[in-house]
C-alpha cells in the first residue's frame, strides 16, 4: 500500500503519526513527502519537529535549514522556520549561528515575535544562552514562590503538615521509606 501512496498522503499520515507521538514512523513518512518539491517545506518542518521531540536537535537543524531553502517557502513561512532554527541553535549553545539566523529574520520583519529581545540577550553577555536561560529561570522561580506563598497564606496548616512529614521521613532509616 505504501508504494501507491502519494507524497501528500505520506505527509498527511506523518502528521497523524506525529500527533500520536509515533515519531520514528512519522519521520519516515515526512522524508518521503519531502522528496516532492511541492511538500518539501512543510515536510522538512514536521521532520525537524519530530527530530527535536526525540532529542535529535543536530539533525533537526539540518531539516530546518532544508525547509528554509525549499523553493515553495513564503517569506512569512520562512521567518517562522528560521525562528525555529534559531531557537534550536540557541538551545544547542550555538549562539553565533542563532544570532545570524535571528538577524536574517529581523531584516525581513523587525517586529517578528521576540526576535529583537533574543538578539539583545545574546549580544548582552559573553554567554547569551546562560543569560536568556537565567531570565526564564528567575521568572519561573518567582511564579513558583508566589504560588507557594499563596497556598501557605490561605492554609497555614499545610506548612505544619509538610514539616511533620519531612521530620517523620528524615528519622526513618533509608530502607523503610515509602
Amino acid at each position: 500500500m505504501d508504494q501507491q501512496m502519494s507524497p501528500w498522503e505520506f505527509y498527511e499520515r506523518g502528521l497523524v503519526l506525529k500527533q500520536v507521538r509515533m515519531f520514528y514512523p512519522a519521520i519516515e513518512d515526512f522524508q518521503i513527502a519531502a522528496s516532492d518539491t511541492r511538500y518539501a517545506e512543510k515536510a522538512h518542518v514536521q521532520l525537524a519537529l519530530c527530530l527535536k521531540a526525540i532529542g535529535h536537535d543536530e539533525e533537526a537543524v539540518v531539516a530546518f535549514r532544508q525547509a528554509a531553502t525549499a523553493p515553495m517557502a513564503s517569506s512569512v513561512g520562512r521567518c517562522h522556520i528560521l525562528y525555529q532554527l534559531g531557537n534550536t541553535l540557541e538551545s544547542l549553545g550555538r549562539d553565533a549561528e542563532s544570532l545570524e539566523v535571528y538577524g536574517c529574520i529581523c531584516n525581513s520583519d523587525p517586529e517578528f515575535l521576540d526576535v529583537a529581545q533574543r538578539i539583545q540577550h545574546l549580544r548582552s553577555s559573553k554567554n547569551g544562552r546562560f543569560s536568556w536561560t537565567r531570565g526564564r529561570w528567575k521568572a519561573w522561580m518567582k511564579d513558583v514562590t508566589s504560588r507557594c506563598q499563596a497556598v501557605f497564606l490561605h492554609n497555614p496548616t499545610v506548612l505544619g503538615q509538610t514539616g511533620r512529614w519531612v521530620e517523620s521521613h528524615a528519622e526513618q532509616p533509608t530502607g523503610s521509606r515509602r
